[in-house]
């Protein structure tokens, strides 16, 4: 059976050359070749469930792109709409308390703009690269990119992103929380609402910040191994 992870030259030139002349008896999945002696032998689920040892890039390529898709993305998109919905909202309030809503829109149209910033040069382009890095193949040079520099260049992005989500959770939290002259626009439940999405986004986030990093120490650990053979 071939694997990205065991791959040679020899290998790939032989999996690569199983797309044009398929060998009687012998299927192909992904990445793999291999010889099924059942129709019902549920090979293809073992072969799915060994993915994160033999083919590890494809594994988490595919993990980073089932979040991005199912929760990331949404979230980004339906935070970006309660912002919205907030700002004009405060903009009414501000025609009765312009001075004390200053600070408040200032924290708010930074925060949306932070996040649409993140959203279509972050978000939307990792998932962009991780639509052909999914397929699994004999010949991976469609992760070549994902070096460990690159890694921790994303995973610093979204740290930063992590940050100011904090503070603008916690500045929210204080208006709710507090006595101030925009109380009004602060005990709407729609804030509690919005604080616990930005919340949210910061823990999705953090769940890819995990995931990137585990990507990382595992090339690392296939380039020591690489290196001691």
């Amino acid at each position: 059976m071939f694997t990205g992870f065991f791959s040679s030259s020899l290998q790939r030139r032989f999996c690569e050359g199983f797309l044009f002349y398929p060998i009687r008896r012998l299927r192909q999945y992904g990445g793999y070749i291999f010889k099924q002696y059942k129709s019902k032998s549920g090979i293809k689920t073992l072969l799915e469930n060994q993915r994160q040892i033999f083919d590890y890039n494809g594994y988490y390529a595919a993990e980073l792109a089932r979040q991005l898709k199912e929760t990331a993305l949404p979230q980004a998109t339906k935070l970006s709409r309660k912002l919205e919905a907030l700002y004009v909202a405060s903009r009414q309030e501000m025609q009765h308390n312009a001075v004390s809503f200053v600070e408040f829109n200032e924290v708010i149209i930074s925060y949306y703009r932070e996040l649409s910033t993140y959203q279509a040069v972050v978000l939307e382009s990792l998932e962009k690269e991780m639509k052909p890095a999914i397929r699994i193949k004999a010949d991976d040079a469609a992760l070549q990119s994902f070096r460990p520099d690159y890694h921790g260049n994303v995973r610093d992005v979204m740290k930063g992103f992590i940050r100011e989500s904090n503070r603008t959770a916690r500045y929210l939290q204080k208006c709710i929380d507090g006595d101030s002259n925009i109380y009004d626009i602060c005990a709407d439940r729609k804030m509690q609402d919005l604080v616990n999405s930005i919340k949210e986004m910061s823990l999705i986030q953090r769940g890819m910040v995990t995931l990137l990093q585990h990507w990382e120490d595992q090339q690392r650990l296939n380039g020591l191994q690489v290196y001691y053979n």
